[in-house]
């Protein structure tokens, strides 16, 4: 839920909580209004405006939810097949939706990877370097003087926070790389600097294409 509620926007939220106030003091009403044996069907009339100030925002999250569900979808089924044109033109439509909602170091990546896919490559950077912004931000946000042994809670986050500091950097490595023209490099020079760079295990398929991409632009402009 907390996660959900991270994708909407400020007016969003705003919009829920005030929602759930209202909601919560004609529902008060209404239990005094029936107590004190009073019409209520003034008081009802009231009832759809915080209904439709809840609904408004809940139904963005199952939207936001949806579109990345399908965004994932999506971006496996074209890393799986990069001639495939119709995961290629909805990963697109689906980055272009999500990348202003993007907040957490975790949707950021994503954004970046699926950037650096889809052959923009200095969004790729951009975002890679947001996340890494984010998640230090995040990390200094947090109490780390304690002198007490670290719970396996804590181990966990901070296995994931080095995961999505090291893909961000490995992204942008990705990244140059797309981006070396003839003159930096030959092709068998390519394939060492390709084939020396070690990537976490959700990016060797992205690698791959990668390399088949910057060694076919060698090729042409050979």
């Amino acid at each position: 839920m907390k996660a959900l509620l991270n994708d909407l926007y400020l007016y969003e939220l705003v919009l829920l909580l005030l929602g759930v106030f209202l909601f919560l003091i004609l529902s008060a009403g209404l239990v005094y209004y029936i107590i004190k044996k009073e019409e209520i069907k003034k008081l009802l009339l009231f009832f759809p405006i915080p209904i439709l100030m809840i609904g408004y925002p809940s139904v963005k999250e199952i939207t936001i939810s949806s579109d990345k569900i399908a965004f994932s979808k999506y971006q496996e089924e074209y890393i799986n097949n990069p001639e495939d044109t119709i995961a290629k033109q909805n990963l697109e439509k689906l980055t272009e939706k999500l990348e202003e909602r993007a907040h957490s170091p975790e949707d950021i990546i994503q954004i970046s990877k699926a950037k650096l896919l889809l052959g923009n490559t200095k969004e790729a950077v951009q975002y890679a370097n947001k996340a890494i912004k984010i998640e230090k931000e995040r990390t200094n946000s947090e109490n780390p003087s304690t002198t007490e042994d670290p719970s396996v809670n804590d181990a966990v986050n901070s296995s994931q926070k080095l995961k999505i500091t090291t893909q961000a950097k490995q992204l942008k490595q990705l990244a140059r790389i797309q981006n070396m023209k003839s003159n930096d490099i030959d092709t068998n020079a390519l394939n060492a600097k390709i084939n020396e760079l070690k990537v976490d295990k959700e990016l060797v398929k992205t690698k791959e294409i990668i390399k088949r991409k910057a060694l076919e632009n060698l090729k042409v402009k050979n």
